[in-house]
């Protein structure tokens, strides 16, 4: 778990377990009080992964979960390829890229601040 707190004093904290099931879940709490949750899967996406789960068997669980993302994501790339239109909410190379820039960059001081 690590919190960020900015110039202004707003502070976030985060904290994650990937070691215990499928489920995640984000929550905002404001003095104490819970105002905020989102987990996922939600209860269709739970139906879907029942169903998944029967249809192929022994693949990662991750997949199914997340299976209605990775149709849109073949969707639109597909439609870029055979039509040019633009991949919209698709990350590019350049991005994933950029990306990658600023997690190294990143890395050297979280890590000695999560040694604190």
């Amino acid at each position: 778990k690590f919190t960020i707190t900015t110039k202004t004093g707003k502070s976030v904290s985060v904290q994650a377990d990937r070691c215990g099931g499928d489920t995640s879940y984000a929550k905002v709490d404001i003095d104490g009080k819970e105002v905020f949750r989102h987990s996922m899967p939600d209860e269709e996406d739970k139906a879907n992964v029942t169903t998944l789960e029967k249809e192929y068997p022994g693949a990662m669980p991750y997949f199914f979960s997340q299976d209605p993302d990775y149709i849109t994501v073949k969707e639109r790339v597909a439609d870029h390829c055979a039509n040019g239109s633009e991949a919209t909410g698709i990350a590019t190379i350049d991005i994933a890229v950029e990306t990658l820039r600023v997690a190294e960059y990143l890395t050297p001081t979280i890590q000695e601040q999560l040694k604190a």
